[in-house]
């Protein structure tokens, strides 16, 4: 049998099942689109890597940049909000370089656990040396 996903819905069914679910997403406008798309350009090479093996082998189920819990200003890198399986892309610079930044992540992560989404970290060198694993790994997940 053939699974049944968000990009299948039309937009109002869409947005029905996500309120239903409570998956909550920032409403693209194309001024949000534009600038959204200049700050991805900014982003690591191997984290669009990632995010465009996940838009090709799971078609329609993932969202980039989205924001899982209402009334926090974090973002999930990559989401399968229907799964609840949230996607990080972690680099050094980021949450290595302070005491506070990494501090956040682990809030981050407990954050989402509490709201009973499971969370996959990976690095540069993860999806550099081992993308096809890392694809199996998420697979798994959201099929488990």
């Amino acid at each position: 049998m053939a699974r049944l996903t968000l990009a299948d819905l039309s937009p109002a069914m869409r947005e029905q099942v996500m309120a239903q679910y409570g998956l909550h997403q920032y409403a693209i406008t194309p001024k949000k689109a534009k600038a959204k798309k200049q700050a991805r350009a900014t982003l690591s090479p191997y984290a669009d890597l990632l995010g465009d093996k996940l838009d090709t082998g799971f078609p329609g189920r993932m969202l980039r940049e989205y924001q899982p819990v209402q009334g926090r200003k974090f973002r999930i890198d990559f989401a399968f909000p229907m799964e609840k399986v949230a996607i990080e892309f972690d680099g050094y610079r980021y949450h290595g370089f302070s005491k506070k930044g990494f501090k956040q992540g682990l809030e981050r992560q407990n954050i989402l656990v509490a709201h009973g989404w499971r969370v996959l970290r990976y690095t540069l060198t993860d999806v550099r040396d081992r993308l096809e694993l890392v694809i199996k790994e998420i697979e798994s997940a959201l099929i488990s």
